[in-house]
């Protein structure tokens, strides 16, 4: 048996079908015309251009980064990782920054679909378990992917992994319902003052709307019985000075409401994007968060949750 040949054995019970797409993209299109995707709710006509979108973007998506990446949970891992311009959260110590408030900014192109559909069967074939899409954030960016998903061929294709926010409206599920397997979700706030002062969220509640992604994904089950992949994954970032105020009480939440989850206690913070450079509205997050800092954080993980903790993309021994 080749190593093609085996590869297509281990991987063909887990062939995504990704139903009625064109469907899914002729609504997609639709909304863009008053775009609601997200909870900014802008009501802009995207198909226009991206003027007056808080997002900066039209219909184009811009890829600026695309790798097979290992650093990914391992339940996922290896996966075709995609990096996306654009989101809708302005997340002061964000790694992304540049390419968050510039989507178009240099190395990025325009997402194209036969790009895409050559990419994947290449990346199937070095090994890719499934295929992430991640930014910045894929939700303003639902459109150009749905199209580029329509052009892989049926059998290269790979397991969507969703690393999102958790801002999406009920629509935006909707249109994302079966095509994809693993939401991968970030908790990032346990407060919505923190959540106002370090992200930019105004006039709706970040942790609602993670709630309802969370309920959409897990609406049959924590496990995808064709694939065995996790149906829903949830990032909790380790910030320093945020123990008390947000790791606690998002973790005691997340164990409450959804302990079907699989948590990812990501201890690496680094401080970057605008936290780097002292932004006064960020100050506290100049620094790595401390050993003390990081271990309470899994001892608290550790007790508010059912299941095994996995720290940075690795189940705790």
């Amino acid at each position: 048996m080749t190593g093609r040949t085996r590869r297509d054995a281990v991987y063909a019970s887990a062939l995504p079908v990704w139903p009625d797409l064109d469907a899914r993209i002729a609504a997609a299109a639709d909304a863009y015309r008053a775009c609601r995707l997200c909870p900014r709710d802008c009501g802009v006509d995207r198909t226009q251009g991206p003027r007056g979108a808080f997002c900066r973007l039209g219909t184009e998506a811009f890829v600026y980064k695309e790798l097979l990446s290992v650093g990914e949970e391992a339940a996922v891992s290896p996966t075709m990782l995609v990096d996306l311009g654009g989101c809708s959260l302005r997340c002061l110590f964000c790694s992304e920054w540049e390419h968050v408030v510039a989507p178009r900014r240099s190395p990025a192109v325009p997402l194209d679909p036969a790009w895409l559909a050559r990419q994947m069967r290449r990346r199937r074939q070095q090994g890719a378990r499934s295929v992430t899409f991640v930014g910045g954030e894929p939700i303003v960016n639902l459109l150009a992917v749905l199209r580029a998903l329509a052009a892989v061929a049926p059998g290269d294709r790979l397991p969507v992994v969703w690393n999102t926010n958790g801002q999406a409206s009920a629509a935006a599920l909707a249109l994302l319902g079966g095509v994809v397997t693993t939401w991968n979700v970030d908790l990032k706030f346990g407060n919505p003052r923190c959540a106002e002062r370090l992200a930019g969220v105004h006039g709706f509640d970040a942790q609602a709307e993670v709630a309802r992604v969370l309920a959409f994904a897990l609406r049959d089950g924590a496990v995808d019985p064709a694939t065995g992949l996790p149906r829903a994954i949830v990032r909790h970032l380790v910030m320093p000075g945020h123990g008390a105020c947000c790791t606690r009480p998002a973790l005691a939440w997340l164990a409450d409401t959804f302990p079907g989850a699989c948590l990812n206690l990501m201890t690496g913070y680094l401080p970057l994007g605008p936290a780097a450079g002292g932004h006064l509205r960020a100050a506290e997050l100049g620094r790595r968060a401390s050993a003390r800092e990081v271990a309470e954080a899994v001892d608290t993980a550790a007790a508010a949750w059912r299941r095994a903790v996995w720290i940075d993309g690795v189940p705790r021994a």
